[in-house]
């Protein structure tokens, strides 16, 4: 695989040139106000994969300047950039606003930030960014092309991104591993043997312990976890999808779930644009809400699934093997053995009868219909996805988007 993919991976010079070229040009005209700025993220470590096109410019501030000045002052800047290359800005949210845009085809990013020394004190999140691109151009030498594979390799399982959506592999998370482990295939041999809570401290810090899947403890702060983003469940199919490569030297393909193995039940809300980590944030939690309440009142869960483009649309959908219940269900008392609590158990359900040791009486259901259950749970939404909703049963189902992402779920590892 390596020689064919990375053919495809690998950016031009050409492509190269043009994405450097244009970066220095945006530092320029950030230099015109006053202030410097680096470019930083894989573009800047040679590590970015041929077509991405995503440009960090990072507006650098010092350590003096107060949070509030930092934030008005990089947010002009950036608009101001904008309206020099004649393009839109488009307000965006991290641990503080920043300007995102499109200028020449790529995807620009213009983040002010604090301007510190490897050792000092984090004052921002984003005061990390310029220290990770520093690290890893200092130590990458001639491994730009495992780093690559590796993001491609994730890219195509999945699993590439450290946002609330994916809860994968960040690209730096990417570098670090290569780094350590000293290639995309040594890896891939090692991930193939993980186990939960492994370690990696390339700087030998080890003063904090995580509980974490994964955790690769940064380079330039001690106090972080790398791999913090990083589910179980991704954690856990790199490394079967891992032990398939190495055995087969393919990546696993995608099939079809194919036929629903139970009921299919799905929410559809309108929502209003909203900051994407914040919708899918919501939607997950909310999804595990109702699955643990589907689940305490008897109604069995295949499956679930989430999907919006945090603009107009949210979906859930829920896989049910059982949906529909008596309406009376058995209730287990006390043994018999024991007389005060049996007494009570008498006096409080009067029809009782005896099933081996224990009393047992009948007990009318709260919920016999889980469509009912989740329309109570539904009345009390997230605020970003509001009481706009509706819940789709039957064919068309299957024609909504977050039914045809999940159709994909299913991989081929043999």
């Amino acid at each position: 695989m390596r020689d064919d993919i990375l053919r495809k991976l690998v950016p031009t010079p050409k492509e190269r040139e043009f994405e450097l070229g244009l970066a220095n040009e945006i530092i320029d005209e950030v230099r015109e106000h006053g202030r410097d700025a680096i470019l930083v993220g894989s573009i800047a470590k040679d590590t970015c994969l041929r077509g991405d096109r995503d440009v960090d410019i990072f507006v650098l501030f010092p350590k003096n300047v107060p949070r509030e000045q930092l934030e008005r002052e990089g947010l002009s800047i950036g608009k101001q950039v904008c309206k020099a290359f004649g393009v839109k800005p488009e307000l965006k949210y991290a641990e503080h606003p920043y300007i995102r845009t499109e200028i020449k085809g790529c995807d620009i990013d213009i983040v002010p930030c604090y301007k510190i020394k490897p050792g000092d004190r984090i004052i921002s999140a984003v005061d990390r960014s310029p220290l990770h691109t520093e690290y890893v151009k200092a130590r990458i030498g001639d491994k730009t092309k495992d780093v690559r594979l590796l993001k491609y390799f994730c890219k195509q399982i999945g699993v590439y991104g450290a946002n609330v959506r994916v809860k994968g592999f960040s690209g730096y998370l990417c570098e670090l591993l290569v780094l350590n482990y000293g290639s995309f295939e040594k890896t891939l041999r090692a991930a193939s043997s993980w186990h939960y809570g492994e370690k990696i401290d390339l700087e030998n810090h080890g003063e904090l312990e995580f509980d974490s899947p994964l955790v690769v403890i940064d380079p330039v702060d001690s106090q972080r976890n790398v791999a913090a983003a990083l589910s179980e469940e991704n954690h856990s199919w790199f490394i079967a999808a891992a032990r398939y490569y190495l055995k087969s030297g393919e990546i696993p393909k995608k099939v079809r779930i194919g036929t629903p193995r139970g009921k299919l039940l799905l929410v559809d809300w309108r929502i209003k644009e909203n900051i994407e980590e914040i919708v899918w944030s919501q939607l997950e939690k909310f999804k595990e809400h109702v699955v643990k309440h589907l689940k305490l009142n008897g109604f069995s869960v295949i499956d679930s699934f989430i999907w919006t483009d945090s603009k107009a649309s949210a979906q859930m959908l829920l896989e049910l093997e059982v949906w529909q219940l008596p309406e009376i269900e058995m209730h287990y008392g006390p043994a018999v053995y024991d007389r005060e609590r049996s007494d009570s158990f008498i006096a409080k359900y009067k029809k009782v009868m005896v099933k081996g040791n224990q009393l047992v009486s009948e007990k009318k259901r709260d919920f016999h219909s889980a469509r009912d259950l989740l329309t109570k749970l539904l009345k009390k939404p997230p605020a970003h996805l509001g009481k706009n909703w509706k819940i789709v049963e039957g064919a068309s189902v299957k024609r909504a988007k977050v039914f045809k992402e999940y159709e994909k779920k299913l991989w081929k590892l043999a």
